[in-house]
Formats: structure tokens, sequence, C-alpha cells
């Protein structure tokens, strides 16, 4: 929209919801002669909603029972006595939970659903889009429109609902375009209709009121008052439509936190009977309406909405990762283990030729319970809210390493390991791409000379980790090569020989290895040159590596501010102003890698760490404690990494995708949205922002990639006197509390533990994602598995294997309709590829499916390969039939 309509749009028409224009002004109404009317015969709809979110304004189960008699229940009750109501709640959670209270009703809202009169978001909840992994975003869909349409025959959802979180995903409006989503309300964004398309192109009609609950101040009025109001909001929007070939159809969303079904009678009576008008000035007819109708009729193909690409990085992410540590781990834990655990038994029903073993229920729950938690942490009975969504995350996550430990058990079972080479140790990779990398195995017997070697007997660097206080003596070695999508099958054989020794002479200062040279210092690490390109590539003039700093931090998470409540200098703190220095551990360390250790006391906790650099693979490992954390208010703890790149290039992964900052973010500000609530800044100056696996920083010849453990992340200096250089801060930790005015503090007493590697590379993002990813995407293994009665499977084995260099997989999953499997994969870099995909296992067709498995659309298939054109920023699902096990 252009500013001088955009400052017409924004205009709100009882003071109190004026929202300023570009220059502070408020805009003048549109001249009526000059054609500021709107056409006659078309219509103002009111789309009668409440906000909704979980919590947040009571504890879950208060709100749930609101729903039901403040909601649902009236609404049902208004549409029996009134053929003309219409009602939308925001999201299918929703749907589910009133259908467990009245399942006795469920007739009655399949015909309303099916009328179009009761309308229910096409999504499980309104998520933080950002924190979500790819996966789970897209289970958002299953759990919306999907469920719907499975469940209410003859029904659908069409409109995305998120009008509360100031923040979009880069890849929302592909998933939801590509789930047959067309729709989307948001809000706290510029007032207006908008083509919000995601970087492959694909896009959905968006409509934003400036905030949703700016047509109250007309829909809360008395009728003529309401009227006058209305007549002054068309005359400003209508020369907009016309400009831009919009049919004349005008929405007055009526959503409150907690509104109820509302009659609009009184009002539809005076505006309709011409009450407040001038006979010369026709207007359009007022009625109630879903607000998919309201989209399909403005969505024609004449129509010229204003386009928008990109992120919107969210403002409310303090609410999540840095004030919720332990469930947002649970989470992000969440998000690697289920994708892993359907790989894996999906590969398994193929091997014992059908799915009745297949979990499909257990699945189902558990990525129920990890997309349970929505935007409302915190608020009213907080703590509450806040303990159920922990243990909702805690159960996915433990449902994924249970469900995944059950399959690579059984599938370990049938590999014909020779008990002559050793006692085998199947390690199995759930990433589409081979990998080395450090794993660590608990061997079958004390500290003897245990070796690692590989099923030809090449022998593997390792070494032994000393006990700890849950876990006997454990043996870590370099895995090397193991497939995609498979496994690899290695064996502890003992030595007639001690471990080797460490290599070289370490100090407590400084160690070096083939890839680097480390000097330590107190607080973290001074110098570190890279020896393959020759750089030091860390710039310690203000923060050391690896330096834990803190700060203090004012402020709410979520809440009605127009900018990130950023921290401040107050009682700033880091390890270097003590002076205590780093230990280098004999115990853990050995040919495989060297550890050095620190512990640090603060004012409030104790800070430990952990530095551990491995001596064959290019990778430096840090591990953080903050130990005996007292809470003391509005504190916060960040880990620093400066990368000696100035003015370097910073780029990050979210869900199905890559944001170069200052690039992929959408243009301009998040505009006004109600009274002096303003959304100021560009959306390419916002931080922190939210991070999935890595965020890199890259100059002209070199990057570090640093993986992180934590969802909040920094990339630039935040003390006085900011640094010209990219500062990569994981932000561990913020004691802030609910912005509901009686909610509740996130102080999190007690220990916190955290996990970050580094690993610098030649120039630019692409070379180090899929180090990124890896490091936070362990090798699972399975040692000395029950034998199968008939092992029949080899040593090595990739069960299927993706070409494209670009691209990932994100499931490989039991189709949810039939017996078929489902294989969803994305491009990551920005650029098309020719993809092979070949399996293990006989297919005997091919289709495209939608995100969802639906619009099926036949592919060509050999027996066991599939080629398939995959676009830039793809992310495309496709469904494989496999050959019957008798057929075969």
């Amino acid at each position: 929209m252009p500013r001088t309509a955009r400052a017409l749009a924004l205009c709100l028409f009882l003071s109190s919801l004026a929202a300023a224009s570009t220059d502070g002004r408020r805009p003048q109404p549109a001249d009526p002669d000059a054609g500021g009317q709107p056409k006659p015969g078309r219509t103002v709809r009111i789309i009668s909603s409440s906000h909704q979110d979980i919590a947040w304004m009571n504890s879950p189960e208060a709100c749930r029972e609101y729903r039901d008699t403040q909601c649902i229940t009236p609404a049902l009750k208004m549409m029996a006595a009134n053929p003309d109501y219409c009602f939308v709640m925001e999201n299918m959670l929703n749907l589910m939970e009133y259908l467990e209270r009245h399942p006795e009703r469920r007739d009655e809202i399949l015909k309303h659903t099916r009328e179009g009169r009761l309308e229910w978001g096409a999504t499980f909840n309104q998520p933080y889009e950002s924190l979500l992994s790819g996966e789970q975003l897209v289970r958002e869909t299953y759990f919306g429109r999907r469920w719907l349409t499975r469940n209410f025959p003859g029904c659908d959802a069409r409109v995305y609902f998120n009008p509360d979180v100031p923040g979009r995903a880069l890849q929302m409006q592909q998933i939801l375009s590509k789930a047959g989503i067309p729709y989307m309300i948001i809000s706290r964004y510029h007032e207006g209709y908008y083509r919000w398309a995601s970087p492959d192109g694909s896009s959905v009609l968006a409509y934003s009121p400036g905030h949703y609950t700016n047509a109250s101040a007309i829909l809360g009025a008395p009728p003529v008052k309401a009227v006058t109001a209305l007549e002054e909001r068309l005359a400003r929007w209508s020369p907009y439509h016309r400009q831009r070939r919009i049919p004349a159809e005008f929405p007055l969303l009526n959503s409150v936190d907690f509104s109820q079904p509302t009659d609009f009678g009184p009002l539809i009576e005076a505006w309709n009977g011409g009450a407040g008008s001038k006979p010369e000035a026709p207007r359009p007819i007022m009625m109630y309406s879903p607000a998919q109708r309201f989209f399909e009729q403005i969505d024609t193909a004449d129509a010229d909405f204003e386009g928008i690409m990109g992120e919107r990085p969210n403002l409310w992410l303090y609410i999540h990762g840095p004030t919720h540590h332990r469930a947002i781990t649970a989470q992000r834990e969440a998000g690697v283990l289920l994708p892993a655990a359907e790989i894996f038994n999906t590969t398994l029903a193929l091997l014992e030729g059908g799915f009745d073993g297949y979990p499909e229920k257990d699945l189902d729950e558990a990525w129920l319970a990890a997309i349970y938690p929505d935007h409302g942490l915190g608020g009213k009975e907080g703590q509450i809210t806040d303990r159920l969504f922990l243990k909702k995350y805690e159960s996915a996550r433990d449902a994924g390493r249970r469900l995944l430990g059950t399959a690579i058990q059984k599938i370990a079972g049938r590999v014909a390991a020779v008990p002559a080479k050793g006692v085998p140790v199947v390690l199995f990779n759930s990433l589409s791409w081979t990998r080395t990398l450090p794993v660590a195995v608990s061997v079958p017997s004390g500290r003897e000379s245990w070796q690692v070697v590989d099923e030809e007997g090449r022998l593997m660097a390792a070494q032994f980790l000393p006990a700890g206080a849950t876990e006997g003596v454990r043996l870590e070695f370099i895995a090397r090569d193991v497939p995609g999508l498979g496994y690899r099958t290695f064996y502890l054989v003992k030595s007639e020989t001690e471990a080797a020794p460490l290599g070289g002479s370490p100090t407590n200062t400084v160690y070096e290895n083939d890839f680097y040279r480390v000097e330590l210092a107190p607080g973290g690490i001074k110098r570190l040159t890279d020896k393959t390109i020759r750089r030091d590539i860390l710039n310690t003039g203000k923060f050391l590596g690896f330096e834990v700093f803190t700060l203090r931090s004012v402020g709410n998470g979520a809440g009605e501010f127009g900018r990130v409540q950023q921290p401040t200098m107050e009682g700033f703190d880091k390890l270097s102003l003590h002076g205590t220095g780093w230990k280098h551990d004999a115990a853990e360390s050995g040919a495989l890698r060297a550890v050095f250790t620190m512990e640090q006391p603060l004012t409030n906790c104790t800070i430990r760490q952990k530095l551990i650099i491995y001596n064959h693979d290019k990778r430096i490992d840090c591990e953080v404690s903050i130990l005996g954390w007292d809470g003391d208010p509005y504190r916060e703890f960040r880990l620093a990494v400066p990368v000696n790149t100035p003015g370097g290039r910073v780029a990050y992964e979210v869900p199905m995708g890559v944001v170069e900052v200052g690039k992929s973010e959408i243009p301009g500000t998040g505009g006004p949205a109600y009274g002096r609530l303003n959304y100021d800044e560009p959306c390419s100056e916002i931080r922190p922002r939210e991070v999935q696996n890595f965020i890199d920083a890259s100059g002209g010849d070199f990057g570090v990639t640093l993986t992180t453990s934590v969802a909040v992340n920094d990339f630039r200096d935040p003390t006085p006197n900011p640094a010209d250089y990219p500062l990569l801060q994981p932000v561990l930790l913020a004691s802030r509390r609910s912005c509901h005015g009686e909610g509740n503090w996130y102080l999190q007493e007690g220990d916190h533990h955290y996990r970050f590697s580094i690993y610098s590379h030649s120039g630019g993002w692409t070379n180090g994602w899929r180090r990124g990813i890896e490091a936070n995407t362990p090798l699972f293994a399975v040692v000395d598995p029950g034998r199968a009665e008939k092992p029949d499977l080899p040593e090595t084995r990739a069960f299927f294997s993706f070409s494209a260099a670009n691209g990932l997989v994100s499931t490989i999953k039991k189709c949810a309709d039939d017996d078929a499997i489902i294989v969803r994969f994305y491009e990551i870099e920005g650029r098309p590829a020719e993809l092979e995909l070949q399996t293990a296992f006989p297919m005997s067709r091919a289709e495209a499916v939608n995100i969802i498995e639906e619009e099926p659309k036949p592919l060509p298939l050999a027996e066991k390969a599939l080629k398939y054109p995959l676009g830039h920023h793809a992310i495309e699902t496709v469904k494989l039939r496999p050959v019957a096990k008798t057929q075969e």
C-alpha cells in the first residue's frame, strides 16, 4: 500500500483508537463528491469472532470452560435463533476441546460448519511460527484443516488466524498455500490487504485490521454513532479499493480477548435502514459473514493487492526461549526426535512388509503434544499454564525418544553383524546426507582397552570418557561415513594396548591440533586461528570467545510495546573481569579431544564451562552451565562469539529455510496498531532473532557457523560503542515477567545447561549449514542389539538416498490415509535442483501431493527411483506406494 493510502487506512474512527499517520497528523476523509463513497450493492461484513489463547486470561481449564459456556455454546444458540448469524473460532483446538465436553452437539456443529456459518481457524492453534521446527509448523495444518475435513465430512477450513503475534515465519505462507489454506488474518501490522509470499513464490491473501480489536470502536458504539463512524471509515477506504480494483467488500472483525458472540442486529438494522445516510449516498449492505466468504469475494483476478515477501521477525521472542528455557529445550529436542522416529518406524514397517505395527496413534499424540503450547505463555495463573506447557513438550520429547528407540532396536537386530568382529554398535542417521561426527556409547564392561573398528576392520579414533553421576564408562569415537537415512555398523574390540594419549603438550592456556590453534584467557578464548584458511576467526577486543556476560533485562517478553525490550548495562558483568583461568581436564582429554574447564561464581549463580576441541574433526564445542541460579528478577545471561569479519553478513536457520539479515525480511516496519502503539522499527533491524539450529557470520574469505541450543540469538553488540563486526550471542536466560497484570514471574531458579558448537569455513553460510544442523542432530546408537532369528540386513545401508546437495528431507512417514509412505523435502540454498530419490524398497506408484497429503498428481517412477525437479526454496511432498510383500 502506498504511504498516503496507508496513512488513510490506519485511521480509526474513535479518538481513543486513532492511529497516527507517518507525519503525525490525522488523515482527512476523502471527499464524497470526488467518488469516495462505496459502490452500491456491495457488502460490509461483520466477522464475529473471539481472540483465544489456550490460557493467559486464566488457567487452561478455566479458559476451556469459558470458551464452552461464554463463546461456543452461546454462538450455537444464536445460530439456532437467527439463520443469518455467523461466528468464528480462531483454531481447531477450540473445536476439539468443545467436542470432549459436548460430544452430543457434534451433529449441530457439523450442520452449521457445513453451512459456513460456524467457522474454525485452519491450524491447530496460533503459534510462534519461527519457534517451531518445520515439521511442527506443518503439523499445525495436519491437526487443523486436515483434521476438520476428515472428521466433519463436507466441511473445510481455509483461513489461518494468528492476529496476536507480531511475527511471521519466512516459509509459513508456503506451508499454508500447499496445505490448501489460501487466506490469513493477522494484525499488529499496517492495516490493509496483502499478497504475502514465501521465497518460492507461493502466497496467501492476508488481511490486517492494524490491530484485531480496532473494529470494536465501531461495533461497540451505539448504532447511530457506529453508523457515522463506519461511513467515515468507508469514505477513507473506498478510493483505495477502487485504485487497486479490489471489490467493495469491507470487513469489520469483531475480536477482543475472550469476546463473546454479540447480536449486532440493531446496528445492521440501522445501517441497512439508512440511518444517518444522505439520500444521494447509497451504501453497501451490512451482514454477518465468515472470514472465508469475505476473502472469496475480494480474491478476484483483477485485484491488485500489495505484495510482501519475507520474514517478519517476532518481537515477542523473549517470552519463550530465554524465559522458559527448560520447556523450549524439550520442544526443540522433540523437533529432532519425532521426525527421526517417523523415518525409522516407516523403514521398519517396509522391512516387515506392512504397517500393522506402525505406532501411528502414538506418533499423532506426540505431535499434538509438541505443538500444543501456543503463544500464550504465562498470564493469570501462569504458573499452571507454564507447567502444563512444559509437560506437553517433555511428553512429546520422551515419546519421540521411546518410539525411535524401539524402531532402531528392531532394525539393528536384523543386521547380520559378525560376532567374530566384536560387539556391534549400529549407528542410525536421520539426516539425508552421509555424516562423520563424534559419538559416545556405553561400553559393555568396566574400563578396558576397547577400540572401535568399522565393518572392514579399520580403526576409528576413540577415547574413554569418565563415568558420570548417572552413567557408566563411555567410549567416544569418530563415526565415519554413516549413510544418510540409514545406518552403519561398527564394532567394539578389546585391544592389547592402552588407548593413545593426547597428542601434543597442552597447557592451561594454549592448545593446537591440525585444525586450530587455541589461546585461552580467563573468561574465554583469547585467540582462535583456523590453520586451514590461516585466519584469526575471532575479534576479542571487547568479548572473548564463548564468554558469558550478564545484563539488566527489564521486560515482559510479550505485550503492548512497539520494539523488542532490550537489555541495559545496569549490573553488567562478564567472566573476563574475574580472572579465573581454564584448567586442562586430563581425565576427559585423550587422542580424540582436548578438554578445558572453568568455573566462576557470580552474584546470583555460578558459571561452569567446558571447552571441547576435537582432534579428528574440525569442530569446537562449548558446554555452559548456569548453576544455582537464584532467580534474581530482570537479569539476563548471554554467550559471546565475536566473529572477526567487520561488516560481515549474518544468516540463520528458520523453519525450512534460511534468513539472510538485511535481505530476507519484509520491507519497512510493522506500522501503527492502535493508539500510541506503533511498530516503527524496520523489520531488518529487529533483534534478537528466533533461530532453529544455526546462525552464521561470514565475510569475504571465511565464515563461522555457530550451532546453538537456544531459540533466541542476537548478532549485534548490545553494549555502548558497539563493535562493527558480528557478535553472535545465544541468549541463555532472562528473568522477566508476564505482561498480564496478575501474571507470573519467569524466574527459572535452579540449574540450566547448554551446548554450542562452532565450525569455520570459507565465506558464505552455504558452506556451513550442514555442519550447523548436524551438531544438533546426533547419530542414534544401538549397542549389542538383540539378534533377530534370521538377520537379513547388511552391515551398512541407506534405506533412502537423496541426491540434491542443496536440499534435505524433513520426514518420511506413513500416509495418514493408507499404507503408502510420505516423503517431504525442501530446498535450502535458494537454487533449483534436479533431485533423485532412491529407496531400498520397490515402489509401484509415485504421486506429488500437497503438504497435507491431498490432491495427488502422478509422477514417473522407476522401481526404486524417483526424479523430481526441486524449485528454489520449495517444500515438496511426494507419496510412494510400496510393492506389496507378496508381489515382491
